[in-house]
């Protein structure tokens, strides 16, 4: 089993997320850390597949067109940094 896992699926939707979500549970230690990249309209099933929140720094991907949110269920100090290449959601 591993201390932690990090899931960057190549779709966004629930049902790849729950997918993934059924593997990392098998893969993590009892209280593993869990770190995903998707769209900050999937924070309701990231809390509730994996009790992940979104982080204050974010991938920057200037091609893509949906802003991907990095989403943990753990504190960390350099996740919560806001990145300068990405504008401020409240501007």
């Amino acid at each position: 089993t591993f201390d932690v896992v990090v899931i960057d699926p190549p779709f966004i939707t629930r049902e790849v997320w729950e997918k993934y979500t059924t593997t990392a549970k098998f893969l993590l230690k009892p209280d593993g850390k869990v770190m995903g990249s998707t769209i900050a309209e999937n924070k309701g099933f990231m809390k509730e597949l994996l009790n992940c929140e979104p982080q204050t720094f974010m991938p920057s991907i200037p091609t893509l067109v949906y802003q991907y949110r990095f989403y943990a269920n753990y504190a960390s100090e350099s996740l919560g940094v806001q990145n300068p290449e990405i504008p401020d959601e409240d501007d």
